[in-house]
């Protein structure tokens, strides 16, 4: 049976809703909520006046079917339409005119797995958006129970990175269950030495916690270049819908779903604030899974001995700052890392825009 997540989803809502990005919102876009599955909250600016509010399997209008017409207020709680158990996207539309957006609920209610999302409805910088069901981002997901599987087998997902060591790997193995997706592991061995020196990590203080991280962070964009090239040619190639993971999804797979969201147009600001999330989100549900693996020092978990374990849990802005400052140090902008290490040039992001765009 699925839990009631929805305190975490809300958290995730409510970081979103804060986002101000580099070229903000023209106005505030509605938001989903899941209180149980299937019942939904969808909610809608006032300012909006009456809206018509339609339901779908995708976020397309095949199959949409109307939900409520000349609907006034600001929110609306319902059952989904559709028999089963599925994920319903919504689209919101305005009556007195102007575009409808589609949105659905970003954080997935699953009881097995930390910290599994969406990566859709994110504006760019030229006022289109992500689109929703396309880019899954989550913690290893290895705990997924039948119940879980019951919702992540609708989602389509055709290919899976898997960002862990293979130390990692062996440790938590992922056994999907449904209909499997194509998996791409990494196949590093470990992580950087100074992240598993779990006697430097056992005496560090929050203040060195963080450097290290930030160090980390610095690191990425040349430590995974193999593996985000890879991912990115899975993306050009339509191997989508896609997850990316790695033990919390907040470290490797943060910095991959960056790397995503900027080639796609999103500003940088609204990429650092999604980026924000996981840490909440994670302490919200420490599966038991999550907590074996961040406890075990074989696993590049080392960091769980460590006093400094807060400030290494947590998704600080300041942390991925550090990626892009690097970034921007060695190669001048991200689009020119993205060119040169990645493959991802104008022609590309081009491409990548066209395929994932609204």
């Amino acid at each position: 049976m699925f839990l009631d997540k929805t305190p975490l989803i809300l958290i995730a809502l409510a970081v979103l809703a804060c986002t101000t990005p580099a070229r903000a919102e023209t106005a505030p876009v509605p938001t989903v909520a899941v209180e149980t599955v299937p019942r939904y909250s969808v909610t809608w600016p006032s300012s909006w006046g009456a809206v018509d509010v339609y339901a779908s399997l995708s976020p397309t209008e095949a199959g949409m079917v109307s939900v409520r017409k000349n609907m006034a207020g600001s929110s609306i709680q319902m059952i989904s339409p559709f028999p089963g158990t599925h994920r319903v996207y919504f689209f919101v539309k305005p009556v007195a005119g102007g575009a409808g957006i589609w949105v659905s609920n970003r954080l997935l209610p699953l009881d097995g797995v930390a910290n599994f999302r969406d990566m859709g409805g994110y504006e760019t910088a030229d006022h289109h958006r992500v689109r929703w069901g396309q880019f899954y981002r989550s913690a290893a997901p290895g705990g997924l129970t039948p119940a879980d599987y019951a919702l992540v087998d609708t989602l389509g997902i055709r290919s899976v990175t898997d960002l862990r060591t293979q130390a990692e790997q062996q440790k938590a193995p992922t056994h999907w269950q449904g209909q499997s997706p194509a998996f791409y592991p990494s196949a590093k061995t470990s992580l950087p030495p100074d992240m598993t020196d779990r006697t430097r990590l056992a005496t560090m203080t929050d203040t060195q916690a963080k450097a290290l991280m930030e160090g980390f962070y610095a690191t990425m964009p040349t430590y995974y270049a193999p593996e985000l090239k890879a991912l990115f040619t899975r993306l050009l190639a339509r191997q989508t819908p896609t997850l990316t993971h790695c033990t919390a999804g907040k470290d490797r797979t943060g910095f991959a779903s960056a790397l995503i969201l900027s080639a796609l147009g999103v500003p940088e600001q609204a990429i650092l604030s999604d980026y924000a999330m996981s840490g909440d989100l994670l302490r919200a549900h420490m599966t038991p899974s999550f907590r074996a693996a961040m406890a075990d020092h074989k696993n590049g978990g080392a960091m769980a001995a460590s006093p400094a374990m807060t400030a290494m849990l947590n998704s600080d802005p300041d942390y991925l700052s550090a990626a892009f400052a690097s970034i921007r140090q060695h190669y001048g902008s991200v689009d020119a890392y993205l060119e040169k290490e990645l493959g991802v040039g104008p022609e590309q992001r081009a491409t990548l825009r066209k395929l994932y765009l609204d």
